[in-house]
């Protein structure tokens, strides 16, 4: 059943999208019926449509209007609950579900210029870790919008991207080291095993043999657990492995405990920067 039909027929355009809490699909799909020739779903709604995750951890349970971009020239349209820009999609729009959205790569971009950091990054690294998203192929699309708004930052995020990042904390752990101005620091940092094999840390600088891991659990689920992660850091400390654990409230937080740990262990003064996520 095309998605579109899920709403009932006695709500129009308006209501539909005056309903944040009707499914993104749902509402883009209604929207459709009154854009202009054209058009395409873009920036976040179409990251979302994508199959990305774009909510920010500020914005967890809150509705996001669809982002829409209007051929210029062409009459915007104006509802609650949807925002549109005048730019050209170009050949840069693929069909999702029978709607009209942005190319993964133009949708990067955009995600890139004009969507704060700590969303960005994220998306642009699951991208790349799906296979998706070259950032050469991003810094090269950016390269073709000098001056543009967005587009300083948005090369500094495409050149973080990272496709060994492998979840949204990771991804935010690493925006706070950029932003102390510690050196880049490698993901899935490989380390023989106990009893063979390879351990792989999140991320780190191996030559130091420091790493920082990132533990989404509030609680180990058990004794075996717990008696795994001690035999797991004595190993590493064995091989002389300097491993700081960081906790959602390390990474979300206005604290900065992750940067004075991480400055401490390498010898470096991190730069601090009040964090207003």
């Amino acid at each position: 059943m095309p998605t579109a039909l899920l709403v009932p027929d006695v709500l129009d355009v308006p209501d539909v999208l005056a309903d944040l809490t009707l499914d993104e699909r749902v509402r883009a799909h209604r929207l459709l019926d009154v854009l202009p020739a054209g058009s395409a779903f873009a920036r976040r709604t179409a990251a979302a449509l994508h199959g990305f995750d774009v909510a920010a951890h500020t914005e967890r349970d809150v509705p996001r209007r669809l982002e829409v971009v209007v051929p210029c020239g062409r009459t915007p349209v104006r509802r609650e609950g949807g925002r549109c820009y005048a730019a050209e999609p170009g050949d840069d729009v693929v069909e999702v579900d029978g709607l009209p959205v942005t190319s993964v790569l133009r949708t990067a971009v955009d995600v890139a210029r004009f969507c704060p950091r700590f969303v960005a990054l994220p998306v642009l690294d699951v991208a790349a870790r799906a296979g998706l998203l070259s950032p050469v192929q991003a810094l090269v699309r950016l390269d073709d919008l000098p001056g543009g708004r967005g587009v300083r930052i948005a090369r500094h995020t495409a050149g973080m991207v990272d496709p060994g990042a492998e979840s949204p904390p990771e991804s935010l752990v690493r925006i706070r080291l950029d932003d102390a101005g510690f050196p880049r620091p490698q993901t899935q940092i490989p380390v023989p095993g106990a009893r063979g094999g390879l351990l792989r840390l999140d991320l780190g600088w191996q030559e130091r043999r420091v790493a920082v891991e990132y533990d989404g659990r509030e609680f180990h689920d058990g004794w075996r657990e717990q008696r795994h992660d001690g035999a797991r850091r004595e190993h590493l400390q064995r091989l002389g492995w300097v491993v700081l654990p960081v906790t959602s409230g390390d990474v979300l937080g206005r604290v900065p405990r992750l940067e004075q740990a991480v400055g401490e262990v390498l010898g470096r003064e991190p730069r601090l920067r009040t964090r207003r996520w």
